[in-house]
């Protein structure tokens, strides 16, 4: 199975179906027209309803009266374990203002394997933090030859 995500439109409703492998979400602007809905996938596929979403794909869902709230604070722990990064410092500003990276050829060298590692972890984090985009985007032009100072 492929990862997607459907829409059906039917009668002024609309329900969106996200795969992902063997996941399902499954939601929509009308509760009777997604429980109908199921039904009929269910009666098709063997599938199990696990009820309101609590985690999807390393997210956890947060509700509220005036809203949903997406977090992975679970995922972004383990990164920091994971990379021996728990005793850095927290910043509001997740890069310096005005800071340039550049091919920095004099610096030190770190591991590409390790380096590529954690830019992809931080990639799949911006999907919740995007505070954290334009710094990641930054340092993915030096995935090739990452030296310290990007790290």
């Amino acid at each position: 199975m492929e990862y997607g995500v459907y829409v059906q439109h039917s009668g002024g409703n609309m329900i969106l179906v996200c795969l992902y492998v063997d996941d399902i979400l499954m939601t929509g602007g009308c509760y009777e027209e997604v429980v109908k809905f199921k039904k009929i996938l269910m009666s098709e596929f063997e599938m199990s309803d696990l009820g309101k979403l609590v985690y999807f794909l390393g997210m956890e869902v947060l509700y509220s009266k005036k809203g949903i709230i997406l977090h992975q604070l679970k995922y972004e722990l383990e990164l920091l374990k994971r990379f021996k990064l728990q005793n850095c410092k927290a910043s509001i500003t997740p890069s310096e203002t005005n800071h340039k990276l550049d091919s920095d050829s004099d610096g030190e060298d770190v591991d590409a394997k390790t380096f590529k590692q954690l830019v992809g972890s931080l990639r799949y984090l911006c999907n919740t933090r995007p505070d954290i985009c334009y710094v990641v985007g930054m340092v993915i032009r030096f995935m090739s030859k990452p030296k310290w100072s990007h790290y």
